[in-house]
């Protein structure tokens, strides 16, 4: 009860939004403590076009409700990137699998996935020179591969480090990126599958069981030309 006349008086008195937060923050139960304080509270509200148009607050029970809404939303809209991911996924595994030399395999990922994909590129880095220059792709030496590299089929989904360098001389602007540690067996030296975004495609985890998928498959399909 105490705690509830406080609150009115607070309000009353108009005292600083500082002193108000002061409060709450040392009492945390507060409003487990005097739950019918939050009928006298009003909440923002994130969008207000579903209630007059000069009401920018809500009580908490509205509140409750709009935040709830926008979580349901989320799920909707992460469920429906997945199954689309899922679906480009399986396609595009059918599409390597069919694929019969090892330069075929590098022209699909990088020219034919990266559109599919909504990606700016799709390649592989690695230091061995001669492969890399064969197959048109990214050269950096060891030192700078084992920074990222770990272990083996790991996968780090990330923004750039731009220190690192590995989209420079590429004239495309990327911001995030997926980094997976292939196997020695094909390159005989640390290389990795690199995607890499314009925007932050790759910094919620969206989809990171389906590109290690993508990427394990790869992967074998290196490995069995190495065997060749």
């Amino acid at each position: 009860m105490f705690n509830e006349i406080l609150l009115c008086l607070m309000i009353r008195k108009k005292i600083k939004n500082e002193q108000v937060l002061d409060f709450l923050e040392k009492n945390p139960d507060f409003f487990i403590n005097n739950p019918n304080a939050l009928e006298k509270i009003n909440f923002p509200l994130k969008n207000n076009a579903e209630y007059n148009d000069k009401s920018k607050v809500v009580p908490f029970k509205d509140w409750i409700i709009e935040n709830l809404k926008d979580v349901q939303k989320n799920i909707i809209e992460n469920a429906h990137h997945n199954f689309l991911t899922q679906q480009k996924i399986h396609e595009s595994v059918i599409e390597i699998l069919r694929i019969d030399n090892v330069k075929d395999v590098f022209v699909f990922l990088k020219d034919g996935l990266p559109s599919k994909f909504d990606l700016e590129i799709i390649n592989i880095v690695t230091s061995n020179k001669i492969i890399s220059k064969k197959y048109s792709l990214i050269y950096k030496n060891e030192e700078t591969i084992k920074k990222i590299y770990g272990k083996k089929n790991q996968l780090i989904m990330d923004a750039v480090d731009n220190q690192l360098e590995i989209f420079e001389n590429l004239n495309k602007d990327i911001y995030s990126n997926a980094i997976y540690s292939l196997g020695h067996e094909f390159f005989e030296s640390s290389s990795l599958l690199v995607f890499g975004s314009k925007d932050k495609h790759f910094l919620n985890n969206k989809a990171y069981d389906f590109i290690l998928f993508f990427s394990n498959i790869v992967q074998e399909k290196l490995k069995q030309f190495s065997n060749e």
